[in-house]
């Protein structure tokens, strides 16, 4: 073999090598999502509070005083 067919087979070889990933991570991105939101959200609500209720008004307190002012 001469030096240029080793070089065109070896970008061949990257080529479809890339490509393989590429429609790996396109197959398994929206999985791997799921999942990670499904961990996350897990993972917040470990007491069973119910994360629908908003939190207490508090329109009643006074805003925190400016720094040096």
């Amino acid at each position: 073999m001469r030096g240029f067919e080793i070089v065109v087979i070896v970008i061949g070889i990257f080529f479809v090598i890339g490509i393989a990933v590429g429609m790996l991570l396109v197959v398994m991105l929206p999985l791997l999502q799921a999942v990670l939101r499904n961990r996350r959200n897990r993972r917040r609500y470990t007491s069973g509070g119910n994360w629908s209720k908003l939190p207490p008004d508090d329109d009643d307190r006074r805003p925190p005083p400016w720094p040096g002012g």
